[in-house]
């Protein structure tokens, strides 16, 4: 077999593929449709990498490092909207998905918890949930373990083992500690943890990719705040393409062709081997690269848009589909985001993103309350504990409420948006069949290729999830000291539609039958003898965990087998 691949992605899976794969032998070409923003890649070693993205609202507004909502849209509707025949309700921009060299990573906020056990085994341990496609796992969490274990220490992880609780260490056991200890907490941080102290919780220093101390030839995190949704401008933070892509590319064996907007993988005549992978330049030019092995790692929605795009006659609903389940389950973290209300600055961005970590709302619940909403558990996230928004961000949020104008202004004026001390809940989003991303029929980017349509609206399991701990979560922000109210925002309740997000999983499961997945327990296509897919798109559950450590955990697994036993 040609020791040769092309990977779909340089983010948060396919830096890790490319970086596993070059350091195997083997020379990797990786197709990303975004621009490369940070001078210097490839050139010169990650701790002395250039960027043209920072911490810069203005920038962000713009979309710089997004997709532009005109030329490259997505479009939406609910599964109402769907069953009622309409076609979308909104286009453009989604979420907070990143189109630029290394992926998203270069602006999620670097939190990085391991999945727990029990995340593995939903269905065999709790049973089903009607209307929901709950399924195990075809891996364990000792599989990933040991690839956790290398993530952490490439990455560089700050942290507490010493902090941590019983049942958090039970559920996610590691083999050693943190590379190194955790950043100061903010003053706003601290307060929310006392108050979950009061709740009888266990609040602890949140695990994250951000230097405390020089790592990697890196400064220390300075506490800027603008950590999520922003670059680093000094590096201190371990992302795929300073800790993975960047190094990749010095070996020799990767090079990047940037701004190549994939739309086909070419199959053989017998439709079991993909032989090329064709993409269109900015300008229109259509281009292939020839293919003996394909990774796909475009994120859940743009990895079924590729799979559905590459349909031929051998795989006439898309490549992998023949269990109709390409696109389906796609899952969103449903967030309940809470605040503390202080009548003074408790300056809630001078720290890096989210100081501590609660999980003692993981669940699952079974009690009577929970079979009173008409389920038979919910299972609930971890709270990310403290932190603000960025001032252009909050003056948004609050001009929805408040209106734009004199009142808003006067608000900001005075400071009161300094005085809101957040947290997030990371709620678990069951799997539906009718969560799916299809072709759009009428949309197109400015190649004229269908834009990927999601249709989404949240199960009963979301919403019944967001009163049940919700409620806990308004609790703790009531208990903050000198907290003089809180406010809870449910994001489920309020939002009949897809969340608002990065986080998302599904549309490319693994399993190991093929007429209920898409892929092996090894990333491959079920249908295809050298096509893989490595991001979250092969998950069966989507935790209340932020994703990006097992993202590139189960990238890592999924090179690693490849390189070792390629088509497996």
């Amino acid at each position: 077999m040609s020791r040769e691949a092309v990977v779909i992605g340089s983010g948060a899976a396919g830096s890790v593929v490319a970086w596993e794969l070059a350091n195997e032998g083997w020379d990797v070409t990786i197709l990303e449709r975004g621009k490369n923003l940070r001078p210097g890649l490839g050139e010169v070693p990650s701790s002395e990498l250039g960027t043209t993205y920072g911490s810069d609202e203005l920038k962000g507004a713009r979309n710089y490092g997004f997709p532009d909502p005109i030329l490259e849209p997505y479009t939406t509707r609910t599964q109402t909207d769907a069953k009622n025949g309409v076609a979308r309700t909104a286009s453009g921009s989604f979420g907070q998905l990143g189109a630029a060299v290394g992926g998203t990573s270069l602006h999620y906020n670097a939190k990085t918890p391991r999945f727990w056990k029990q995340d593995f085994s939903m269905l065999s341990d709790h049973g089903p949930v009607g209307g929901a496609q709950v399924a195990d796992w075809p891996i364990s969490y000792d599989d990933l373990a040991p690839f956790y274990d290398l993530v952490e220490q490439r990455v560089g992880v700050q942290g507490d083992l010493s902090a941590m609780p019983a049942r958090t260490l039970e559920q996610a056991p590691r083999t050693g500690g943190f590379v190194m200890p955790p950043n100061p907490a903010a003053k706003s941080a601290t307060m929310l943890a006392q108050a979950a102290r009061l709740l009888g919780w266990s609040p602890y220093p949140f695990p994250a990719a951000v230097n405390s101390e020089t790592f990697d030839g890196r400064p220390a995190c300075n506490s800027c705040g603008m950590c999520s949704g922003f670059g680093c401008p000094i590096n201190a933070r371990g992302d795929a393409l300073v800790s993975f892509l960047n190094p990749a590319l010095r070996t020799g064996r990767v090079r990047v062709i940037a701004r190549a907007f994939v739309d086909r993988i070419r199959m053989s005549g017998d439709g079991r081997r993909a032989v090329a992978v064709e993409y269109r330049t900015v300008t229109g030019e259509r281009r292939q690269v020839p293919a003996s092995t394909v990774v796909v790692a475009g994120s859940p929605i743009n990895t079924a848009r590729l799979l559905l795009l590459s349909a031929d006659g051998n795989h006439p609903t898309g490549l992998g589909n023949s269990s109709d389940q390409v696109g389906r389950n796609l899952m969103f973290h449903n967030f309940t985001q809470g605040a503390s209300v202080y009548p003074y600055d408790m300056s809630p961005l001078r720290s890096q993103s989210s100081s501590y970590a609660v999980d003692d709302l993981m669940g699952p619940f079974t009690g009577p309350e929970v079979k009173a909403l008409g389920l038979p558990y919910i299972v609930g996230g971890v709270i990310q504990v403290g932190g603000g928004s960025a001032p252009l961000q909050l003056a948004k949020m609050l001009g929805a409420y408040l209106g734009y104008g004199l009142p808003l202004k006067q608000v900001l004026k005075v400071g009161t948006h300094t005085g809101i001390v957040g947290s997030q809940l990371v709620q678990q989003d069951l799997p539906q069949a009718d969560n799916r991303v299809d072709l759009d029929p009428d949309m197109r980017d400015l190649h004229g290729t269908p834009a990927a349509r999601i249709t989404y609206s949240p199960h009963l399991h979301e919403i019944a999830g967001s009163v049940y701990l919700g409620a806990r979560l308004e609790a703790m922000h009531l208990l903050a000291p000198g907290a003089t109210g809180a406010l809870i925002l449910p994001y489920p309740i309020l939002n009949k539609g897809a969340t608002y997000t990065a986080h998302l999983a599904g549309t490319a499961r693994m399993g190991t039958d093929p007429s209920t997945s898409v892929c092996a327990p090894s990333g491959r296509l079920h249908d295809a003898d050298n096509v893989y897919v490595a991001d979250a798109s092969t998950w069966p559950t989507y935790p209340g965990f932020n994703p990006t450590l097992t993202i590139m955990a189960n990238a890592w697994r999924i090179a690693r087998g490849l390189a070792t036993n390629p088509g497996e």
